[in-house]
């Protein structure tokens, strides 16, 4: 019998699938909890969450008895509407991905050349390699200034993922002028655009040229995941070589329904959406970029990616324990970005969560940074007042806390130790424990040890041990 793989396309054979968010039912198994237990940090939807649809989804029953119209007049004009284009600019499809799919499926050939920014969304060159393109990467600050002769595509993220940042119209439409020149398609994905800058958007530009395609994505922009409702806009001509080739019937009848009806009733969500977003997003950054080790990038959209190589774990373990806390964040390491997290902007008692939950996960492994510590201390059978063989030293500095040191009781507050509260660079006050001895006596780490091996709680041990000895 022939051998199944000599069958098969190769590069189909070549690909490993893309890494994505939304694993929700995946992590409530990893983690033991309810779906409804979990906090989605992972997907970067409209925190405003969906609109008020009741009216069209009581419509639902009428709906799908029947297979929709795979012309999709209403909804493609609806979609026109929206963008002031013409009904004959738009192929809708059932979300980004079938979108991206199907221009790679249209455009790509084996031995195209490709370029995409790096880091960014995955299905971009995922797709291109399935048909057989070899991609060229360039750094995503700079894909404006690529030059794209040669080049079948070039992709362009815009606001970028998992970066956050948005490139403004002028810069955009000057790489799709090159791109026109050349003969080189240009892909704008503008799926978060209406969460970020709508004005910013060159839909208009795209329905007017040729080898510009834009997509656009209400799963985003409504929150309405469920559903899969995207769409693109291009020239008259190549969208209507795309709606040839599409599958038949890929927006189903609801998500068809519910788009028209979102189309048409948006102007005051979106309003306060952005309000929502602008205000939260500024709140939490201050609040991310305030824990040490963290250092959050900068973010013109619904999500805030963080480089967390500084602090004292690693993003994959960091992931697990915030998990562990009810809470799920995208590990990014599947963009190739290393120890790098990307959280989404979501509403004030959610975010809350989200920093109680760091707050936690630090006191956690501090604590069992703190138990290894002291038990090494009981073989040295003192302290060292400075620990250069420690990964944090030198951590005793003016505006420094010591949450990342191993004394347990931190912040204790209490003067008495030789600590303080001291003015953080940053902002606010923090407490010091810049001139702390209590903790470093060999005998004192050795009675706290046992203590807390013993069972006993952090404030039971302070009494018993160290308010003697201060």
């Amino acid at each position: 019998m022939p051998d199944l793989n000599s069958r098969i396309r190769k590069t189909a054979l070549a690909v490993t699938p893309c890494v994505h968010g939304a694993k929700v039912a995946e992590c409530a198994e990893e983690s033991g909890r309810d779906t409804a237990e979990l906090l989605d940090f992972s997907v970067n939807l409209n925190p405003l969450g969906p609109p008020g649809m009741a009216g069209i989804l009581g419509k639902v029953p009428a709906l799908i008895e029947n297979y929709p119209d795979n012309r999709y007049p209403g909804f493609r004009e609806a979609a026109a509407h929206y963008l002031d284009v013409s009904l004959l600019n738009i192929v809708p499809g059932n979300g980004s991905s079938e979108i991206i799919r199907l221009f790679a499926e249209a455009v790509i050939e084996p031995g195209d050349r490709a370029i995409l920014p790096m880091p960014t969304f995955s299905e971009y060159g995922f797709q291109c390699k399935l048909f057989g393109a070899e991609m060229e990467s360039v750094d995503y600050k700079e894909i404006t200034d690529v030059e794209p002769d040669g080049c079948k595509a070039v992709f362009l993220c815009n606001p970028n993922n998992p970066t956050g940042n948005l490139v403004e119209r002028e810069k955009v439409i000057g790489l799709a002028k090159k791109c026109i020149s050349s003969g080189t398609f240009l892909f704008v994905d503008e799926a978060f655009i209406e969460l970020s800058d709508p004005v910013q958007s060159i839909s208009d530009f795209a329905a007017s040229n040729d080898f510009i395609i834009v997509l656009r994505s209400l799963t985003k922009t409504f929150s309405v995941a469920g559903l899969r409702i995207g769409y693109a806009v291009t020239s008259p001509a190549f969208a209507n070589v795309l709606n040839s080739i599409r599958l038949p019937w890929s927006l189903n009848s609801v998500a068809c329904a519910v788009g028209e009806w979102l189309f048409a009733n948006n102007e005051d969500y979106l309003k306060s959406s952005l309000a929502l977003i602008s205000g939260e997003r500024e709140w939490l950054m201050g609040k991310l970029a305030s824990v040490r080790g963290f250092s959050p990038y900068p973010s013109d959209v619904n999500y805030i990616l963080v480089d967390i190589g500084d602090f004292l774990m690693g993003s994959v373990e960091f992931a697990r324990r915030m998990l562990g806390r009810g809470i799920i964040v995208r590990e990014c390491s599947s963009f190739g970005l290393h120890n790098h997290i990307r959280v989404a902007v979501r509403k004030r008692e959610d975010n809350r969560k989200l920093l109680d939950a760091i707050t936690a996960v630090i006191t956690g492994k501090g604590n069992e940074m703190a138990e290894e510590e002291i038990g090494r201390v009981l073989e040295r059978g003192v302290t060292a007042r400075s620990r250069i063989d420690c990964e944090y030293y030198p951590c005793h500095f003016e505006g420094q806390d010591c949450t990342f040191c191993f004394c347990p009781f931190y912040p204790c507050g209490d003067e008495r130790t030789g600590g303080k509260f001291v003015e953080r660079a940053a902002g606010g006050r923090v407490w010091s424990c810049v001139n702390c001895h209590i903790i470093h006596k060999g005998d004192i780490a050795e009675k706290v040890l046992k203590a807390l091996m013993s069972g006993k709680g952090i404030k039971e041990v302070w009494e018993q041990v160290l308010e003697p000895g201060l």
